[in-house]
């Protein structure tokens, strides 16, 4: 009787870890990059009553007397097939398509998650919204300061587009500004003055720059000619470096060369000599003023881009992801974290799209991969399991009870 007693109580134990486990699981069942569990029950050891007998020649073979002792749990397994990508439109939060863990730090120490609801601390770091872990990038904790400066670039080329009227009289002039940026991206006005001198040159215009603030005190080879051929092409004279030498105490290199380019082949749009109004301008420059970071976006591949006020991008550091052999290993610490175990084998981190890992899905967040009709399906079943093993319960006292009345 006890033994019936004592196999019971195992089988009414175990259902209820698994029952334990299923109402884990359902809880989770909105938990942002939760994985569900399932368990695995065995027999305990039987107790053999006789081995049983080999055939002999005259008689047939007699199979062995074994009581089972009950039941175990073999293991309770977590399940890291993929779950559903649900948009939240946060640029901070990341959800892994495949395989993979993200990194995270708590000083030297390393957790892994799929969960990617991270947000930008006050210190510009990307951090775990629930630990405040730091998330690793390829050169360590990502670090993002919005408002960061951008230096400015200095202007190498100055490209000028339009129109220098062939039909003005010579010793005619037209004047043009236009801005360019020093080496650290402070802003200077130059006058360009073109004055026609056929008397010098068929289709001959002169040309002048001359600086417009304090900052330059003086230009080198400041001054040249465009020479247009019979149908308003430049013929000669397409472009020509001058020089901006600055005043004494400028922390800014110079002097700066600058290419004052009119018509060579790298101009999309070369100035002519038509009988039309004269119309010349700058079209673009190299130079960029100095930024902020305003924006930045997380690519498939983990990079991050940062996007500055001047119209420059950059590129800031790469999400880390992390492999390992036996995830099913990985020891669950709470707040969607693992870490790693004798049994998970070691990471092997890298970037995302590389070496088997997963991509990333910026503003997005992967769901649990709880599946209800499974839960309650699985629920019905333990708690069928469970209450058999309570009626063996309760008709073993039974018979206990009818044994200790015989003594009556």
């Amino acid at each position: 009787m006890s033994r019936a007693l004592f196999t019971a109580v195992s089988g009414l134990r175990n259902h209820q870890i698994w029952l334990d486990v299923i109402g884990n699981n359902i809880a989770n069942a909105n938990t942002a990059g939760f994985k569900s569990s399932s368990v695995v029950f065995n027999d305990i050891l039987s107790q053999t009553i006789t081995s049983g007998i080999s055939p002999t020649g005259s008689t047939g073979g007699v199979n062995p007397i074994q009581i089972g002792l009950g039941m175990r749990v073999s293991s309770v397994t977590p399940n890291f097939l993929q779950g559903s990508i649900q948009t939240t439109n946060r640029n901070t939060d990341l959800a892994i398509q495949g395989d993979g863990f993200f990194v995270l730090a708590n000083g030297s120490d390393r957790v892994y998650s799929r969960a990617g609801a991270f947000n930008l601390d006050a210190s510009g770091n990307l951090v775990d919204s629930g630990t405040g872990f730091t998330v690793l990038g390829a050169t360590g904790p990502i670090r993002i300061n919005l408002g960061q400066e951008a230096a400015g670039t200095p202007t190498t080329q100055a490209l000028l587009r339009g129109n220098l009227d062939y039909s003005v009289p010579d010793a005619t002039s037209y004047v043009s500004t236009f801005e360019v940026r020093d080496s650290v991206g402070a802003a200077h006005t130059l006058t360009l003055t073109f004055t026609k001198n056929f008397a010098a040159a068929p289709g001959q215009w002169d040309w002048a720059v001359t600086p417009n603030d304090a900052a330059i005190a003086s230009l080198t080879t400041a001054t040249g000619s465009v020479v247009f051929n019979a149908t308003g092409g430049i013929a000669s004279g397409a472009s020509q470096a001058i020089g901006l030498v600055f005043a004494a105490g400028a922390a800014v290199s110079s002097p700066q060369a600058i290419t004052l380019d009119f018509g060579t082949a790298t101009n999309p749009t070369p100035i002519t000599g038509l009988a039309s109004a004269s119309t010349v301008t700058l079209g673009s420059q190299d130079g960029i003023a100095p930024g902020t970071l305003q924006s930045f976006a997380i690519g498939l591949d983990g990079k991050i881009t940062g996007f500055f006020s001047n119209g420059t991008s950059q590129f800031i550091d790469t999400v880390q992801l992390a492999n390992f052999t036996n995830p099913a290993g990985l020891l669950k610490i709470g707040s969607n974290e693992f870490r790693e175990s004798a049994t998970s084998g070691t990471p092997s981190i890298g970037n995302p799209g590389t070496a088997s890992r997963g991509t990333l899905v910026s503003g997005s967040l992967e769901m649990s991969n709880v599946d209800l009709a499974q839960e309650f399906t699985s629920m019905i079943i333990a708690e069928r399991g469970f209450q058999a093993n309570a009626r063996t319960i309760s008709t073993a006292n039974q018979l206990l009870e009818e044994l200790v009345n015989l003594t009556r």
